[in-house]
């Protein structure tokens, strides 16, 4: 069983990208409820999400325990059920598809924090937050609200100590060719303290991987958003991150081409070559 992520030190906790009050409408309808917490599957970037989740929760006094929607005993007490955040709604993904049918044949609420949809998902949810408004298009009654890693309190980022990193998707959201030179940070790391650090290290990051973005936005650093294969990354582009600095492209070829400072000469021999 998977733990929960460490929390970063109480003392070190100096910068948000968004203020608490942009999430008031996510947490205040659970608080003075007893709540179920349903983690999705996923990677370091949905542990990031849970990692901001439990700091918000905390922040608004929200009484909470992780549970499983199959086992009855775990249920004992609760008001309702929350499913994790993230971009799993729809039928793509079914590990977290059967887990929200668990979820709702319990019989309790079922509130969706903020969700991406890769197809429609018409499920009687108490409340479905969306994290972006492409999403809005597939659950029309969703209600908007940021992604919750926008909302983690994070330490004081390292100098960097890189350039220029690319990191790109290596699933089934990759669009478009991946150079050999990219790697996926994913496949880097679990712990979300450690995939924060290491972002940080980079001057400028271009990226699919929406949370190694948030990351690097997190630091500070100049973030270019690549494109994935649906509408996530764009749509959460234009809905939040434009307005915290991120650039967008619609691949890696465009974003390693716009940049302003001249290319190191095995850099651009590599771009010509696999792009």
């Amino acid at each position: 069983m998977k733990t929960a992520p460490a929390p970063l030190p109480q003392a070190m906790h100096r910068h948000r990208l968004l203020p608490p009050a942009a999430f008031t409408h996510v947490c205040a309808p659970l608080v003075d409820r007893r709540v179920g917490y349903v983690r999705p599957e996923g990677n370091v970037g949905d542990t990031l999400i849970e990692l901001a989740m439990i700091q918000l929760f905390a922040e608004h006094g929200i009484r909470w325990r992780r549970v499983s929607a199959a086992e009855p005993r775990d249920l004992d007490g609760l008001d309702l059920l929350v499913f994790g955040g993230g971009g799993n709604m729809g039928t793509r993904y079914p590990g977290n598809h059967a887990l929200r049918t668990q979820a709702l044949a319990t019989g309790l609420p079922v509130v969706i924090l903020p969700q991406s949809f890769t197809s429609p998902e018409d499920r009687p949810f108490a409340r479905v937050f969306v994290r972006e408004r492409g999403s809005l298009a597939l659950r029309p009654d969703g209600i908007l609200a940021p992604d919750l890693a926008l909302g983690l309190a994070t330490c004081e980022p390292r100098r960097p100590d890189r350039d220029l990193g690319v990191y790109l998707r290596r699933d089934q959201e990759r669009s478009g060719p991946k150079p050999f030179f990219a790697r996926d940070p994913v496949r880097l790391f679990r712990d979300p303290s450690a995939y924060l650090a290491f972002a940080a290290r980079h001057r400028r990051i271009v990226t699919d991987r929406l949370h190694f973005a948030v990351a690097g936005l997190h630091a500070g650093r100049d973030v270019t958003l690549v494109a994935n294969d649906y509408h996530k990354n764009r749509s959460m582009h234009e809905t939040w991150l434009a307005d915290l600095g991120c650039r967008f492209a619609a691949t890696a070829a465009e974003a390693l081409g716009r940049r302003q400072t001249p290319v190191a000469p095995r850099t651009r021999w590599m771009v010509r070559a696999f792009f």
